[in-house]
């Protein structure tokens, strides 16, 4: 790292391989090992590619205090971390945030709920126990209490934790998600590359968009609602605020929806955008 930042495709290939999508060089190889263990950090992306650069050039503020003297300790941590990014946890959740392969997290994340690290809760129709983050208590009450609403809407990426987990966005939203962008366009319900839309605390719709910014028009190609929501002036401008911000972002300021679901909705938005 003596000359700066670099990417994989700064090393020649010597290895006599063709090359492919996995079939890495033993430079990114130790690119990706050096990204793993925090000795290196991605500073940005060039198209797709990863730029690596020294931690220390790109987080140089970090100081890593936590004292994990054993990988228990570190998976102790992750699962802290892990139930407290989801809110609420089923163990099966859990082990998915961080790719955890192999770990039992029902029988550790109980070992930290009887520290006191955890909070033990049941969901009713749910057979097994879930887990909170102490530092989340007070909502846990609201949510009880019946007075916790969500009042957040925003357009997802399909990368997004919330839908990340396929089992879970099944389990917890009824919100069965694929990104089809790996399916045959023939046999694609939805579209190509579709953004989950989440509004106040459920996913309502996906939406299939393309962004042109040459044009300076962001395209919602469809927008497919999901069975049982009820459309009505504010659901509409919520989504609509949703994709403003979205289609701005983008610069993108001209927006055209194509296709929706609901002729309903879409005479909402169309008066709208």
């Amino acid at each position: 790292m003596q000359h700066g930042e670099t990417k994989s495709s700064d090393f020649d290939r010597t290895d006599g391989k063709a090359g492919g999508w996995w079939e890495w060089k033993p430079e990114k190889r130790a690119l990706e090992l050096l990204f793993t263990t925090g000795e290196l950090m991605v500073a940005r992306r060039q198209n797709f590619q990863r730029i690596y650069n020294l931690r220390e050039r790109v987080h140089s503020q970090w100081d890593d205090q936590r004292d994990l003297k054993t990988p228990l300790d570190c998976q102790h941590q992750q699962i802290l971390l892990a139930v407290r990014a989801l809110g609420i946890a089923k163990p099966s959740w859990i082990a998915d945030y961080f790719r955890m392969k192999n770990f039992n997290a029902a029988s550790e994340a109980g070992k930290l709920a009887a520290q006191g690290l955890l909070l033990t809760v049941s969901v009713e129709g749910w057979d097994a126990p879930v887990y909170v983050h102490p530092e989340h208590h007070a909502l846990l009450q609201l949510a009880c209490d019946g007075k916790l609403n969500a009042s957040a809407t925003s357009v997802l990426s399909p990368f997004d934790p919330v839908v990340w987990d396929r089992k879970r966005a099944m389990e917890l939203f009824n919100f069965d998600y694929k990104l089809e962008c790996y399916t045959p366009a023939a046999k694609r319900r939805y579209g190509y590359f579709t953004l989950p839309i989440l509004r106040r605390g459920k996913l309502i719709a996906r939406m299939d968009a393309k962004a042109h910014r040459k044009e300076r028009v962001f395209e919602i190609k469809a927008l497919h609602l999901e069975p049982g929501t009820r459309i009505s002036q504010t659901l509409a401008q919520d989504v609509c605020t949703a994709i403003i911000r979205i289609a701005q972002w983008h610069q993108t300021p001209e927006i055209r929806l194509r296709y929706c679901s609901s002729a309903e909705l879409s005479d909402l938005m169309n008066s709208i955008l």
